[in-house]
């Protein structure tokens, strides 16, 4: 039996990296995208049956997807994402039994917002500060500062996401336990460089390593999406 998702959200169509094969209906005015797959469940749940662990060829392919995702809103919609929550993101299974693969979306649209001309966001809403032992959230240095000062509007660069989803990453990968010594790191003036590859020890000189280094830079100006 196959199970259907429904997206409403414009950005969220135009941007989905799912195969078409799994468009079961989609309206000519993006307003309505009708996704079928052999199962489909959030992110907590898929890492749970996997003991709360990632294979390397799974996070592969989820950080080539969201990416293309972010990739097609900050490209072709000039949106980008705050912040990410894990249920943010769902799991889309295919329905081959000879060769079963899984294929990650962004299914949340509520942290989405426009970019402005100086690489920014305004955050129009009182910041997320909120989550569950299921549904974690996962914020960037620059998102913690907002959540401080709990003022609106505020201005969030737009590759608060690329830190975002790199903790994300690094908790379905590495270890459940590196949210926080990732922030530690962040908030050091010693050698930051040393305590990474330290932190990171078990993953050194992997494409995931990379990806990590590049996103999970203070500096968000600095920071770069990519793996290869």
């Amino acid at each position: 039996m196959s199970s259907t998702y429904h997206l409403s959200s414009e950005e969220l169509i135009r941007s989905c990296p799912l195969p078409k094969s799994f468009y079961s209906h989609k309206s000519n005015t993006h307003q309505s995208l009708t996704i079928e797959a052999s199962k489909i469940e959030p992110l907590s749940s898929f890492l749970k049956t996997n003991k709360k662990h990632l294979e390397h060829s799974d996070i592969e392919q989820l950080i080539e997807m969201i990416g293309r995702q972010l990739h097609h809103l900050e490209v072709e919609q000039n949106k980008g994402i705050s912040m990410f929550h894990l249920d943010d993101i769902s799991v889309f299974h295919s329905s081959s039994n000879e060769n079963p693969q899984v294929y990650f979306a962004i299914t949340n649209e509520d942290n989405i917002h426009d970019i402005d001309d100086e690489n920014h966001m305004e955050i129009t809403t009182p910041p997320m500060t909120s989550h569950t032992p299921k549904n974690i959230a996962f914020y960037s240095p620059e998102y913690k500062d907002f959540m401080s000062k709990k003022t609106i509007p505020y201005q969030l660069h737009f590759k608060s996401s690329y830190y975002s989803f790199g903790l994300l990453c690094a908790y379905c990968y590495v270890t459940r336990d590196i949210i926080n010594d990732i922030h530690s790191i962040s908030n050091s003036h010693s050698d930051t460089e040393n305590h990474f590859e330290t932190l990171f020890s078990s993953i050194i000189d992997t494409k995931i390593y990379w990806f990590l280094k590049h996103v999970l830079r203070k500096n968000p100006s600095e920071r770069r999406y990519i793996c290869v």
